[in-house]
């Protein structure tokens, strides 16, 4: 279930505004999230309705029996009444609903900058908000006190805007280095790109201290495309045992060697719904957690509308949320 309470050493899934949130796996209503908005809301809406192929007359008997809890008389409504309870019930520790709410759910680097801050592969079409998304993780994690290092390696480090106030913050130099793999790059440095990745690239790579992040953006679109990758799919597995983290911005989910380790070594895997691709998004769920098809074109359908990202966490407990919504499948 989710929580706000641990009493264990654990990282938090998420944030719900500043709220650190914890998981456990045994139920305790003392300790259990409560909703942030009224159900009887969604009692009412069309969204309950439509799940369970009620009537609007069927629905305002069972709203009036969950109440009371008292079964309906008619025998048809008994068999619902039951699923719908039991729904209902397992909600309460599986979900959290924040739309229609101003509360929003967040991720964020961990507060030791010297531990592993895991790693992480973000997927979707161009324009779906990866390095926006990225770049804010970094900020936010240069804004604090004690801070992080970041390494940002990306054929488009010079000229992308997106990472401007990064790039441009001599305050945060210290702290966020780049390496642009650009032709003009190797052209200016007058070095094959492999030579350039042994003599310059991989030995800044190597040398990253513990707590360190090291981002891949788009590293297919770069001469270094070979020695990024090896690189990529060997931290994925041991840069925990150097305390060096890396998150991998890819374009497609079905990414062959580029995402083949990622899905089974990687705490986040970050996807776009609302961009291209959903329908692909839905068979990954599908195939990765186990929901049926309909559950997960339903929690896909969820995402799109009350955000940008869906972010799974990808190690026990398998745990999917956005800015707006979290469920424990």
């Amino acid at each position: 279930m989710f929580t706000f309470y641990t009493d264990r050493k654990q990282s938090p899934i998420f944030f719900i505004n500043n709220k650190p949130v914890y998981t456990q796996f045994k139920k305790d209503e003392s300790k259990r999230i409560h909703p942030f908005k009224d159900s009887s809301k969604y009692l009412d809406s069309d969204e309950f309705r439509e799940e369970f192929n009620l009537s609007r007359n069927e629905s305002k008997i069972i709203k009036q029996s969950l109440r009371s809890d008292i079964v309906p008389e008619k025998t048809i409504l008994k068999s619902k009444f039951y699923t719908i309870r039991k729904n209902l019930n397992q909600r309460l520790y599986n979900e959290i609903d924040l739309r229609g709410t101003d509360k929003t759910i967040s991720w964020r680097f961990g507060d030791d900058v010297k531990l592993w801050a895991g790693t992480s592969v973000v997927i979707g079409s161009s324009n779906s908000g990866k390095t926006h998304l990225v770049a804010e993780w970094i900020k936010n994690a240069l804004k604090r006190k004690k801070k992080r290092n970041f390494i940002y390696l990306s054929p488009e480090f010079n000229i992308d805007t997106t990472l401007k106030k990064l790039r441009n913050n001599k305050r945060w130099s210290r702290y966020f280095q780049g390496i642009d793999v650009s032709d003009d790059t190797f052209k200016e440095a007058e070095q094959s790109p492999a030579q350039f990745w042994t003599d310059t690239i991989k030995p800044r790579l190597l040398n990253a201290e513990s707590g360190t992040v090291i981002v891949l953006d788009d590293n297919k679109d770069s001469e270094v495309y070979k020695q990024t990758r090896a690189f990529m799919i060997k931290y994925m597995r041991t840069g925990r045992h150097r305390g060096v983290g890396l998150i991998s911005i890819q374009h497609n989910i079905r990414g062959g060697k580029d995402t083949a380790q990622a899905f089974s070594s990687v705490k986040n895997i970050v996807l776009f719904p609302r961009a291209g691709g959903k329908g692909k998004i839905v068979d990954f769920l599908h195939e990765l957690t186990g929901l049926s098809l309909k559950k997960a074109h339903q929690i896909c359908e969820i995402f799109a509308e009350s955000g940008r990202f869906m972010n799974i966490h990808n190690w026990s407990p398998v745990v999917l949320f956005g800015p707006k919504y979290a469920i424990w499948v």
